[in-house]
């Protein structure tokens, strides 16, 4: 089963993420954190496929944070969320291992559903859509 760990401070947009992949992917295993230390506790329990991961988390940096999770778990594929698509960001995220740089500002539900099916089908994971 394919595991997607969200990993962003705003509620509401953590909900709607979640709930739209959950509607698309109904066979995805989704969890959800609030901060740094919440989403390292849940990448040792759940093992993610996909890390979703907000660039301005509470005390600490996304870009910060993928490094280290990169480190602990090198295969993990990590897709940055920010409102910020800017050369330096992605130059900075391209640094930090991350392989997804998604701007908030301007993706929709069908850019994130792409998104997650293209990764899943390069992982040769099961069907995530349950079909």
């Amino acid at each position: 089963m394919f595991k997607i760990l969200i990993i962003d401070p705003n509620k509401p947009f953590q909900q709607s993420l979640k709930k739209l992949l959950v509607k698309h992917f109904p066979s995805v295993d989704i969890e959800v954190a609030d901060d740094r230390n919440e989403g390292l506790k849940k990448i040792e329990a759940f093992d993610p496929h996909l890390i979703l991961l907000e660039i301005h988390l509470a005390g600490d940096s996304g870009l910060k944070l993928a490094r280290k999770i990169k480190s602990e778990h090198p295969n993990v594929t990590i897709a940055l969320l920010t409102s910020y698509d800017l050369p330096e960001y992605h130059a900075a995220a391209k640094e930090s291992g991350i392989e997804h740089l998604v701007p908030k500002d301007a993706w929709t539900g069908e850019d994130m559903l792409a998104l997650v099916q293209s990764i899943v089908s390069k992982m040769k994971i099961e069907d995530a859509s349950g079909r």
